[in-house]
């Protein structure tokens, strides 16, 4: 005798049964770690291109931000309500534009503004046009979300590590011509003479210091100096 066949019914509750105690798939679920009350803040900087003017607004307006502050260009580097609206977000908050350019005349300008205006207070920046559009967090979860930072981190430290070696290379080549580098003294060797001499007649540094006009720690660094050599 032959097994009984499902209806197409109940093919189809089953099915639908089996669809839905399924958990989704880990990399279709959602993962944001924004903050509940992060802010998104829009930023445009507009000139007297009124095209472009229009442009960017559009698009901060259809980007959900709670303030769009508009700045017009007036210099090259001077963006006085950036900085304003910097110091009014805190961590979580994101900063949307219409293009880096908007932020930054270059590629260094713009890694320098993420590295010390952005990273250091942990908001995110959005993009929306160009090839960078996208969402970029300085505590992202994964590589593409903090990629634009790690850059700009990389890039700071070794625009640190070049300005320290072409300082050790200065103060060798220099040390190699006779040229002691550093600052140089405030006290000549006749007035530290003159310091030496007082000194040895029972006078205090600090008496010393104000009849020669220089402060106490100068006079100090200068005869500590001296007996190095």
């Amino acid at each position: 005798m032959s097994a009984p066949t499902a209806s197409p019914q109940e093919d189809t509750v089953i099915a639908e049964q089996k669809t839905s105690a399924s958990p989704a798939p880990l990399a279709e679920l959602p993962f944001d770690t924004t903050p509940a009350n992060a802010i998104r803040w829009g930023y445009a900087r507009v000139s007297t291109r009124v095209q472009d003017h229009r442009l960017q607004l559009d698009a901060l307006a259809e980007a959900h931000c709670r303030e769009v502050v508009t700045e017009t260009a007036s210099t090259r580097t001077e963006r006085p309500k950036l900085a304003g609206l910097l110091e009014r977000m805190h961590a979580g908050d994101t900063l949307v534009i219409y293009k880096p350019d908007r932020v930054a005349r270059s590629i260094k300008e713009l890694l320098v503004f993420l590295e010390d205006e952005l990273a250091p207070r942990e908001v995110n920046l959005q993009i929306l046009s160009g090839i960078c559009a996208g969402v970029h967090r300085p505590t992202g979860q994964s590589m593409a979300d903090k990629l634009l930072f790690m850059v700009a981190a990389m890039a700071a430290e070794m625009e640190r590590e070049m300005i320290r070696e072409r300082t050790l290379d200065g103060l060798a080549a220099a040390a190699a011509q006779g040229r002691k580098g550093g600052r140089p003294s405030a006290l000549d060797a006749d007035t530290l003479a003159i310091a030496r001499d007082r000194r040895n007649r029972g006078e205090s540094i600090t008496a010393v210091a104000k009849h020669l006009g220089v402060g106490r720690s100068t006079l100090y660094r200068a005869m500590e100096g001296d007996d190095r050599q």
